[in-house]
């Protein structure tokens, strides 16, 4: 296993769905070191990791293991889609958020295909306290009933002028 007297145990998790193997931390003023062990009665290695952490410790330590993996992918996932222009940060300027907006906005209207796109720009408009805490029932009405993106957004920015 380790030698306990040069390695202080830092932390360990479950490495498989089965909760069969455990990798394990250790480390002094030098390194850190990884070890896995089989999770299983009358292996050595897993009764002395035992006498540093007991199980439901592992199970905890597990879960904010996996839990901080899928935040680290998920940043990575969202930094690689911003630097290929597949999606943006709407609080930094980019032109090309900007041009796909335009694109959005202006392009020729299908009732039929865009008819889920203006559904969802027009929760997505409900949504912006401007619009959501407007008391023009009559503007409010006739922005659900608005045919095109446009005229949704036309609705939206005359909704907003009389708010202010």
């Amino acid at each position: 296993m380790i030698d306990t007297t040069k390695y202080e145990f830092l932390t360990a998790h479950f490495s498989n769905n089965e909760r069969t193997i455990v990798t394990s931390y250790w480390g002094n003023a030098d390194e850190t070191i990884e070890i896995t062990v089989k999770a299983e009665e009358g292996n050595k290695n897993w009764a002395t990791l035992l006498e540093h952490i007991d199980i439901d410790a592992l199970h905890e330590a597990t879960y904010n293991h996996i839990r901080d993996q899928v935040t680290l992918f998920e940043d990575q996932v969202i930094n690689v889609a911003k630097t290929r222009g597949l999606i943006y940060d709407v609080d930094t300027i980019n032109s090309n958020m900007f041009n796909a907006v335009a694109k959005i906005m202006f392009k020729p209207f299908d009732a039929e295909k865009d008819k889920e796109a203006l559904f969802m720009f027009k929760l997505s408009l409900f949504e912006v306290p401007e619009i959501k805490e407007a008391k023009n029932k009559e503007l409010k009405a006739k922005l659900r009933k608005a045919n095109s993106i446009v005229e949704a957004l036309h609705i939206a920015c005359e909704i907003s002028l009389n708010n202010s």
